[in-house]
């Protein structure tokens, strides 16, 4: 997942605080808020764009999942599209705006027609 999500997050890491969700976006000490940095774009100031981490619950069934399709197939595809899916659902989570809205929607529903 770090791979993938390279260009989107800093790291990607286990967490030992999630207890029902997949996913979570946090940043670093030093980081600034999405809440400022929402604050300042509202005002027409630029800012450079900060990369966050993803943590992820590693006792969530999503997670267990990617782990075991991993350890089988770690060059199946569907990795990827979980990695995003999950980023982005950790994004929208926190009230964030994705970069490409469009794109999750896609694999979304296609993600839900192969599973009916």
């Amino acid at each position: 997942m770090g791979e993938k999500l390279a260009d989107d997050v800093k790291e990607v890491r286990l967490s030992t605080g999630l207890t029902t969700s997949a996913t979570c976006i946090v940043g670093d000490e030093h980081d600034i808020t999405p809440t400022l940095e929402k604050m300042y774009r509202a005002m027409g100031q630029e800012l450079p764009r900060t990369k966050r981490i993803l943590e992820l619950n590693p006792e969530h069934v999503l997670v267990t999942g990617l782990r075991t399709t991993h350890e089988a197939n770690a060059d199946d595809p569907a990795l990827a599209e979980a990695a995003e899916l999950l980023y982005g659902t950790a994004l929208l989570a926190e009230g964030s705006e994705l970069a490409d809205p469009p794109r999750l929607t896609h694999l979304l529903a296609d993600r839900l027609a192969r599973s009916l």
